[in-house]
């Protein structure tokens, strides 16, 4: 019997909160010193699942208004900090059934010596509903509707002395009738990728904070922000915005620790009349 088998893939860049499979935790870390790292796959549905583990290379980056969006890269050339001709994971293909869980155990090999740095690929977790045809189409032809979730994750791969840090490239302010808009660029500085958040405090004549805004900065290149706060928060005045970029990042490697280079801080000044 021939069968018309119909694929949905559905691509997240994070885990949602309707997701049927569980990964933990997003970022694995390993270095020179430990090139092993591994993640736990969890199934919380009431149907077995196939997974599948694969690996891309890929970072954020944004437009002009500060839509985010991953690039991927299908062949990375030298200059890119890619690790995937070096990465193998066990099991790479395996059956989870309900409430079961699998440790998927990550090894990074490098056939050269790389310098000093922070390199990175994507894990592609799929994971596939294992079903039986659903509908007759006609005598000799069945469809089956099959979801393929696949989840992106980052393993991390750090040679000697790993630095980052942000720099303001451009921070300017426009107001319209009703919003105050805050663009700013930010480009990385040092050999490595800047996780954490860029902060937003106005301040008031007198010195004191009357409106925060945090959002995360997944900072691997150059990445433009634009953000948007209601002008009705303020009455008439001079206020003082401070943008900041507070790093995020838990140290999970003992031997490889990232430091920061000293941060940049954008001012700007705007008044209602």
């Amino acid at each position: 019997m021939k069968k018309l088998v119909l694929f949905l893939s559905v691509f997240l860049l994070s885990m949602s909160s309707y997701a049927q499979v569980i990964l933990s935790p997003y970022l694995v870390y390993t270095d020179e010193h430990n090139r092993y790292g591994s993640f736990l796959v969890q199934n919380e549905s009431n149907k077995p699942y196939e997974i599948s583990i694969s690996f891309t290379f890929g970072f954020p980056v944004t437009d002009s208004l500060g839509k985010m969006t991953m690039k991927y890269i299908e062949n990375p050339t030298p200059e890119n900090p890619s690790i995937l001709p070096w990465i193998r994971a066990f099991p790479k293909k395996f059956v989870l059934n309900p409430s079961q869980r699998q440790t998927v155990r990550l090894a990074v090999k490098p056939s050269k010596i790389l310098p000093p740095g922070t390199y990175w690929a994507r894990i592609v977790t799929s994971a596939t509903p294992k079903s039986t045809p659903i509908d007759t189409i006609q005598k000799g032809i069945s469809a089956q509707l099959k979801f393929v979730l696949n989840q992106v994750t980052t393993l991390f791969y750090r040679v000697d002395t790993a630095t980052t840090g942000v720099r303001f490239d451009t921070a300017e302010i426009k107001l319209d009738s009703s919003e105050i808009l805050i663009h700013t660029e930010v480009s990385r500085i040092g050999n490595s990728p800047f996780l954490g958040d860029l902060n937003l405090a106005v301040k008031d004549s007198l010195g004191n904070t009357v409106y925060e805004k945090t959002e995360y900065l997944p900072l691997y290149y150059d990445l433009t922000y634009d953000m948007k706060v209601d002008k009705n928060k303020f009455g008439k005045g001079k206020y003082l915005v401070e943008l900041s970029a507070v790093i995020k990042e838990k140290e999970d490697i003992p031997q490889s620790k990232i430091k920061r280079i000293l941060p940049s801080k954008a001012k700007l000044i705007f008044s209602i009349p």
